[in-house]
């Protein structure tokens, strides 16, 4: 029995100017019930305006040409908006890429998730009953607390679990899953998906599953759809589209979705080991306080944290989702005051580079506002001349052109959107970059171009990076040292090769372990 059939279904998006785009071009598939249906493709292939077409959650300049979408038999298109809205979350549940854009950072896990019940006028202590279920039921040991907690103050391995306790809340015959572990650790990841399979047997629920990760889709799905420009062009079991392809563009996105650094001939700059440190982190101890205006007590999530940085130096940081990396990296870039410890930066500039660019650029500004505004805070002094000089010449070191200057963020595909991030923390032209998972929230092609873009930095202008990924074959590569940390404390360090050959820490066996599970 399939519980959703998809017929001609073609969707545009409307600009006010000239022609309208395509979007979707006359899609026909079904999903089985019970079945988890992978979808993979390029970026911009039209993977998730399929997903946010069949959940109702298109903008208002898009419009369904054609076709019909049926749920458990009811044509949706056809309903009222009352009635579609009431559609998702009862019959369709959503999961999204990115948690800090999906949740609400000015309440608690809690009132986002009773939001969910409320306008379906549960009463209240039965809401809060069942939503401290739902977050035992994905994993989560002291459930009362992430309830109190605001996104910001767990980790997003955790933020994509409450997003998974959402979309199940009233569980749904249908999810939708958009990327739900490309921002993930190997570790995070492998539990991520036992939990969604768990979920999937237990509610029985049919998943709708999208990703660029190919050894995700072949570890997760029983079939899988492959886009391009809009269109289903090749659709199988996983075993034959992904180890027999008989399509031609599926067996070249095969190729090309294995991101192996060691392939792209990748130059690093030669780290001195006998140099004196560019970035010296001694004894440091950091917390979120606990309440909106932080007002009451807190507890360290990083604590007794100790390395140095060489200049021109590569340095890894790895370990599981929740572990203390982002903190860190917040801590050092003074966006989070430490409660003990010091950080001795010798350059006197470092700058950051966040794994999410759609959360750290304003959409209602374009690029060059962008690059403009660092200087602003910095309170460098320069004539119109030299402002125009300077913005031109740090948007072109990231591979953009001038004419990406005047367009606004939602006009830039996710790599660029990460070139541009990468340019507004060049334009001050820091000695240390710390790049917090810079690429995994993109496409294998985006992704190589943003590695080939950070080794030419630091070959270049010697820049030292932190760079904190979950992609060990990227800190093998790149990397002549590495930090593990687990539970808010560094448990192991060393030379990477010998590290990730012979891992003496619990912590680092278990990334190890969950990648080869992957593979």
């Amino acid at each position: 029995m399939n519980i959703a059939e998809v017929k001609n279904l073609s969707m545009s998006i409307y600009s006010g100017k000239g022609v309208p785009a395509l979007i979707l071009d006359d899609l026909n598939f079904y999903i089985r019930e019970g079945e988890i249906l992978g979808l993979i493709g390029n970026s911009g292939s039209g993977k998730s305006m399929t997903a946010m077409t069949i959940a109702g959650l298109l903008p208002e300049s898009a419009v369904v040409t054609s076709g019909s979408i049926e749920i458990d038999g009811k044509d949706v298109l056809k309903l009222s908006p009352k009635d579609r809205r009431k559609l998702l979350g009862e019959e369709i549940g959503m999961i999204f890429q990115d948690p800090m854009t999906a949740l609400d950072p000015l309440e608690t896990v809690g009132k986002n998730l009773d939001e969910i019940l409320r306008i379906r006028n549960i009463p209240k202590e039965e809401r809060k009953a069942r939503i401290i279920s739902m977050l035992e039921t994905v994993g989560f040991i002291e459930p009362e607390r992430i309830y109190k907690s605001y996104p910001h103050q767990i980790s997003g391995g955790q933020r994509q679990r409450v997003l998974i306790a959402g979309a199940a809340l009233l569980k749904p015959k249908l999810l939708i899953a958009d990327e739900p572990t490309s921002s993930l650790d190997t570790v995070t990841t492998v539990s991520i998906l036992k939990l969604l399979k768990d979920i999937c047997i237990e509610m029985h629920m049919t998943i709708l599953f999208i990703s660029h990760d190919l050894s995700v889709v072949n570890n997760f799905c029983d079939r899988v759809m492959v886009m391009k420009d809009g269109k289903i062009i090749d659709s199988d079991n996983t075993e034959d589209i992904l180890h027999n392809p008989k399509n031609a563009f599926t067996a070249e996105l095969l190729t090309k979705a294995k991101l192996d650094p060691r392939s792209l001939g990748l130059e690093f700059s030669e780290a001195d080991p006998s140099a004196s440190p560019i970035l010296k982190v001694l004894d440091l101890s950091a917390a979120y306080r606990n309440g909106f205006f932080g007002r009451k007590g807190s507890k360290n999530t990083i604590e007794g944290i100790n390395f140095d940085l060489l200049p021109g130096e590569i340095m890894g940081l790895i370990g599981s989702s929740g572990c203390g990396k982002t903190t860190l990296a917040k801590t050092i870039c003074g966006l989070l005051k430490p409660t003990a410890g010091n950080i001795n930066s010798y350059s006197g500039k470092v700058g950051v580079v966040f794994q999410d660019p759609v959360s750290c650029l304003n959409p209602m500004h374009t690029i060059r506002w962008h690059l403009n505004e660092p200087l602003i805070a910095a309170g460098i002094k320069l004539t119109s001349e030299e402002r125009d000089k300077k913005i031109l010449e740090a948007i072109k070191a990231v591979g953009l052109e001038e004419k990406h200057l005047a367009r606004y963020p939602g006009r830039l595909s996710g790599g660029q959107r990460q070139r541009a991030a990468i340019a507004m923390c060049l334009i001050l032209e820091p000695s240390v970059i710390i790049a917090d998972e810079p690429f995994s929230s993109l496409d294998a092609s985006s992704a190589a171009s943003i590695l080939k873009l950070l080794a030419k930095i630091n070959k270049e202008r010697k820049t030292s990076i932190l760079l904190i990924s979950h992609n060990l074959r990227v800190v093998r590569t790149m990397c002549r040292r590495v930090l593990v940390m687990s539970r808010g404390h560094v448990v192991e360090e060393g030379l990477t090769e010998d590290v990730l050959k012979s891992p003496k820490a619990k912590a680092t066996k278990a990334l190890i372990e969950a990648e080869k599970q992957l593979s």
